[in-house]
């Protein structure tokens, strides 16, 4: 799932892997412990590099998307400045900085290109900007908005699924994994990287189960199940939440809608049918031969 380099691409990413791990190694031991108030000054000072670090992809981010290039490149050299001597000690995992090492190398390529209006800018700068955002923002960050996304993505799968629509399966399963890939970066910053490895296994199982016209139906079955647990463990969402997944064993969502409107119109009439009945009722003056008859119909 990882991006891969060649050449001089490769060495550009690895500068900016031992930049990252320097800053997050070398400058935390610079640390001084004498003084309180100096740790305060460095944490500060931390601080405000990350804010610099999250205004300039936020603004690359919006270049990115309107395909300037010239100010892009401009944005993109601001959030090397910011990564200079930032510390990462207690921000993430090493994983965690070769995922942002990942992502800054891929928008970094993409300006290469200088082609803008592509797919490629809003991809690359959105995957940036979640990651970025998912390192300052730790318990409220826009990746956890992918939830439903990707619940609605499984949602589609199943659908296919229990109609037996091999095309509508694939291109739901591509688009369950394109909104993955997206938020990958962000997620390995914040989560386990085994609950990461774990997804990734079973996306590549999906991509198998999904190319194969031939897959056994009832293991495809268990494998979208198993998948609605993972994106749970995902999110950290518990194990009673629902993930929008449809009524399985059907597949015809019609059949619920025209059953569920039928029992609504019974019950109108049968409504109406008592209304009817309630003023059919005649009230009565009893007479001599009619003292037990107070109501007639």
């Amino acid at each position: 799932m990882s991006v891969k380099w060649k050449g001089s691409s490769l060495l550009a990413a690895l500068s900016i892997i031992l930049l990252l791990l320097q800053g997050s190694q070398v400058y935390a031991d610079e640390l001084p412990v004498a003084s309180t108030a100096d740790v305060k000054i460095t944490e500060q000072e931390r601080a405000d590099k990350l804010r610099q670090l999250e205004e300039a992809t936020e603004l690359l981010y919006q270049d990115m998307q309107q395909g300037n290039t010239q100010r892009a490149n401009q944005d993109m050299e601001q959030v090397i400045e910011a990564l200079e001597r930032l510390s990462f000690k207690g921000l993430t995992s090493v994983e965690g900085i070769h995922a942002l090492a990942e992502s800054i190398m891929d928008v970094k390529e993409t300006l290469a290109k200088a082609v803008d209006g592509q797919e490629e800018w809003i991809s690359s700068s959105a995957r940036l900007r979640l990651a970025v955002n998912s390192l300052t923002h730790p318990k409220q960050a826009m990746w956890h908005q992918y939830y439903k996304v990707l619940g609605e993505d499984l949602q589609r799968m199943n659908q296919a699924h229990n109609t037996g629509s091999g095309e509508a399966l694939r291109q739901a399963y591509l688009s369950l994994k394109s909104h993955y890939e997206l938020i990958r970066p962000a997620v390995v910053i914040r989560k386990d990287i085994t609950e990461i490895n774990r997804f990734d296994s079973w996306l590549y199982y999906v991509d198998s189960l999904t190319n194969d016209t031939k897959a056994d139906t009832s293991v495809l079955t268990r494998t979208l199940l198993q998948g609605e647990a993972l994106v749970k463990e995902l999110f950290g969402k518990k194990g009673d939440e629902q993930v929008f997944l449809p009524i399985a064993g059907y597949g015809n969502p019609w059949n619920w809608s025209l059953l569920i409107g039928g029992w609504i119109l019974l019950a109108l009439f049968y409504t109406a049918y008592r209304k009817y009945r309630a003023n059919q009722t005649v009230i009565t003056i009893p007479g001599n031969k009619e003292k037990n008859d107070r109501f007639r119909f």
